[in-house]
């Protein structure tokens, strides 16, 4: 089972800050681009759950995808990561 390091209590915007490689996860489960336009000011205080419900996504699998590439970021070796 993969560790929960991303919750629905976070903000969008800080787990695309901390975690780079989740902002991949986000657009596969069909958020829009949040780096750009309307989108990029609602994720700074948008949560994850928020998030899910507004793009009826639901949150476990959200979840789960984005600690999924997470956990594998963490078995990286430091000069690995992006």
């Amino acid at each position: 089972m993969t560790r929960q390091v991303i919750n629905g209590d976070m903000k969008v915007w800080d787990v695309v800050q901390q975690y780079p490689e989740t902002y991949g996860v986000f657009r596969q489960f069909g958020c829009p681009d949040m780096r750009k336009g309307m989108f990029a000011v609602s994720a700074h205080f948008m949560k994850v759950r928020w998030a899910a419900r507004a793009h009826h996504i639901e949150l476990e699998k959200l979840l789960d995808g984005l600690n999924e590439v997470v956990a594998t970021r963490e078995e990286e070796p430091p000069s690995m990561r992006h």
